[in-house]
């Protein structure tokens, strides 16, 4: 049996080091954590974040983000169009499946279709990547709060996703 305490050994003292790190990160989190309310934490998202990019020049708040309704003439009932949040620790849209089996949902963030299959895989990778590009060049999180659309096409309904898409666009622009 060795007579030398344990933290006089290089493991000990490696060990030591990691938990003493361990206990000021928690602490430092926990510190930040308490000194954002809540209430804080929404208006400080609010006032940074940018609009939603619907494509062809067209922008929608973040307050404005909800449920829409898309008629068309060739379909018998609306495509619905909504707004999910990217990042790893969000809502998973893929749990937020269209009402009916027979229904198609896409996810379209910034133009590009993510279909359905491996959408929270394409909005948490976007998110990492935009996260990695941000602290390497500028320092802010622009990925931060971003939204994706999601658009539920019904079942009969032989609409793209590109479609309901203009349609929505037209729908929410100003009329002159």
């Amino acid at each position: 049996m060795r007579a030398d305490p344990l933290i006089s050994t290089a493991t000990g003292r490696a060990c030591l080091a990691l938990l003493c790190l361990l206990g000021t990160s928690i602490g430092g989190r926990t510190y930040v954590h308490a000194q954002f309310s809540d209430a804080g934490r929404a208006a400080s998202l609010e006032a940074t974040s940018s609009p939603i990019d619907l494509g062809a020049g067209v922008m929608l708040p973040h307050a404005a983000a909800g449920r829409y309704r898309v008629s068309f003439d060739r379909c018998s009932s609306p495509a619905l169009v909504s707004f999910v949040e990217t990042g790893p620790y969000r809502s998973n849209p893929a749990l937020s499946a269209a009402s009916q089996p027979e229904n198609r949902v896409f996810y379209v963030y910034r133009g590009w279709n993510l279909g359905y299959r491996f959408a929270t895989v394409g909005l948490n990778a976007i998110h990492f990547t935009r996260r990695a590009y941000a602290r390497l060049t500028t320092g802010r999180d622009p990925a931060g709060n971003e939204m994706a659309v999601e658009i539920t096409v019904p079942a009969g309904c032989e609409a793209s996703a590109d479609d309901v898409l203009a349609a929505f666009r037209r729908q929410i622009e100003p009329s002159d």
